[in-house]
């Protein structure tokens, strides 16, 4: 979360590409291709993302009224994850082995058939869980070009880019002192000058 309570810290992005021509009912056409799929047990996928509503994290039926806050685009985006321990699922497919041993009289599993059953344990215990649920707000002014995403871990910018540039194809362009400078119109000698900059250091520690 993060736009309408929690923190404030987000990364800011500038938008770049045309955008089209009856924007708003666009993007909901292709929010709408891309939201957050369901997780399939029996699958081996343990991760799913797409995008869902900022007004629930369970919602992703999209309408103008849930995407659209004036001029502003809100929507976010969501990660659901089966996240099992790998110690209890080795504690579960231990005692199975020890169980289907003694039942069949024998000493040993082999490599093939302990991998099999590690599957089945790993399995079940999915049926009993529910998978988490993690969702990162969007806030996105269309005709500015600037974009803020409400998380800093590089993994899931790089999901979240990947996502939205696949949705909207529109660039995303992560702001720093360097793409802030060309987006405010700086020369381009200007800019080669800023490219050879070096960084200082405006304190240091004296150890005698």
């Amino acid at each position: 979360m993060g736009v309408f309570s929690g923190n404030i810290s987000y990364r800011r992005y500038f938008v770049e590409g045309e955008l089209p021509p009856q924007m708003r009912e666009t993007f909901l056409d292709r929010v709408q291709m891309h939201t957050v799929p369901a997780l399939d047990i029996e699958s081996e996928e343990e991760q799913a993302h797409g995008w869902a509503t900022m007004q629930s994290v369970l919602d992703t039926e999209f309408t103008m009224e849930k995407l659209f806050f004036n001029e502003y685009v809100l929507f976010s985006f969501r990660v659901d994850a089966w996240k099992l321990p790998n110690s209890l699922v080795k504690a579960y497919a231990i005692e199975e082995e020890r169980n289907l041993l003694a039942d069949e009289g024998r000493e040993a599993l082999s490599r093939k058939e302990r991998s099999t059953l590690r599957e089945e344990v790993r399995l079940r215990l999915k049926r009993q869980l529910l998978p988490t649920i993690a969702t990162y707000d969007i806030c996105w002014h269309p005709d500015q070009g600037i974009l803020r995403f409400w998380n800093h871990s590089n993994r899931i910018n790089e999901m979240f880019i990947e996502l939205f540039e696949k949705t909207f194809g529109l660039n995303l362009v992560l702001q720093s002192p360097f793409t802030l400078a060309q987006h405010t119109g700086l020369e381009e000698e200007a800019l080669q000058k800023m490219l050879a900059l070096e960084p200082l250091l405006f304190s240091h520690n004296v150890h005698e």
